[in-house]
């Protein structure tokens, strides 16, 4: 099932291409595809990052000529884009497991015992996440690499330690906790991937010697 799909969407987005770039490559072959095949969860890359990668470029393609610059062509794959992306798609599934922790998604009974412990250990250790990803954003915006590898790699960890908490939960609560730490990891591990990819930010030049 989940090869079919992979193959679906790898039609789809081979579609939307533009045509000069499809020209160019193999048949059955994509940019994206190709760069996601040397991460953790190639089929996840391509479907969760694929089309957001996609659309940051063409919205930037659509009012300026320097959009290539900023996030590639369309079409083509910036690693830095690519990590930007996969780090808003771990936020974003961060953010409903933090609704959860934090009682803002209604219907679900919180006073149970395996609840309560979810989360009170859960709570603290998602918002520490979620700021180590925001600073990750950071640390890739300006250069700052290994800083932001590392805060990455660190959410990992916290988010794993609290999905042991949670083990114990079951219902609705269960699945929807489950779905969202476990994208918010593959997200991360990808980001991760790429991250380490990526060339460091040049240093400064050396001081001129003193003229003799």
């Amino acid at each position: 099932m989940a090869a079919s799909l992979f193959v679906l969407f790898l039609c789809v987005y081979l579609h939307v291409l533009p045509s000069a770039n499809a020209a160019r490559l193999p048949p059955g072959s994509s940019p994206i595809v190709e760069t996601c095949k040397t991460v953790p969860y190639p089929e996840s890359c391509v479907g969760e990052l694929g089309q957001r990668l996609l659309d940051i470029q063409t919205t930037l393609a659509s009012v300026s000529d320097q959009s290539a610059t900023i996030a590639g062509a369309p079409g083509q794959v910036d690693p830095k884009a690519l990590v930007a992306v996969a780090l808003e798609a771990a936020a974003e599934a961060g953010s409903v497991a933090a609704s959860v922790f934090e009682g803002k998604l209604p219907g679900f009974n919180t006073s149970m015992p395996d609840f309560q412990k979810c989360l009170a250990n859960c709570t603290v250790t998602m918002k520490a996440a979620m700021k180590k990803i925001h600073g990750a954003s950071a640390a890739i915006k300006a250069g700052a690499n290994d800083i932001a590898k590392t805060l990455a790699s660190r959410a990992i960890g916290d988010v794993s330690s609290c999905t042991l908490s949670c083990k114990e939960l079951n219902g609705d609560v269960r699945l929807i906790l489950q779905q969202s730490l476990v994208e918010f990891q593959k997200m991360l591990q990808i980001a991760v991937a790429f991250i380490s990819k990526l060339k460091p930010k040049p240093g400064p030049p050396p001081p001129v010697p003193p003229m003799a």
